[in-house]
């Protein structure tokens, strides 16, 4: 059994096709701060992404006690979109706690974007009583979003 500590969770990584966009996205409709864009090309960029002559533009949305890393690979060429159902593998969503749904529904309209179905009151477990909603960001990432029960 390996002997270390995780210390800490650093960011959540998502490819997006448009990294403008996407930083619009998360600032504009959401309020969430955003960092400026830097560019990366050369050998270490594909040693560490895995990705052989990988070109890519790096920036992050700052969340409550989290950060998200968008990511747009330049190169190579011939990179695929995400048909991933939420119940296929490999599918995955960012979950938020808010105080006001209808707030975060008007937000999300108000941004050109939708709910992928109206607010679901939870049935049971710890949030019995409480309300969620799934929205897409502009790449088709899942966005949970929870409110508490009152």
């Amino acid at each position: 059994m390996a002997h270390f500590n995780i210390l800490q969770t650093n960011h959540t990584g998502l490819t997006v096709s448009d990294i403008d966009r996407s930083l619009a996205f998360y600032r504009d409709v959401f309020g969430f701060p955003v960092t400026e864009k830097a560019h990366h090309t050369g050998e270490v960029v594909g040693q560490i992404t895995g990705v052989p002559g990988a070109e890519v533009v790096i920036a992050f949305v700052e969340l409550p006690g989290h950060r998200i890393e968008l990511l747009q690979y330049l190169k190579p060429e011939g990179r695929r979109v995400s048909d991933l159902r939420n119940c296929d593998t490999g599918a995955s969503h960012i979950a938020f706690e808010v105080d006001d749904l209808d707030g975060v529904l008007e937000a999300i309209k108000a941004g050109g974007f939708e709910a992928i179905n109206p607010p679901v009151a939870v049935p049971a477990g710890p949030r019995k009583g409480g309300k969620t909603v799934y929205t897409r960001d502009p790449d088709g990432v899942v966005l949970e979003f929870q409110q508490a029960p009152k």
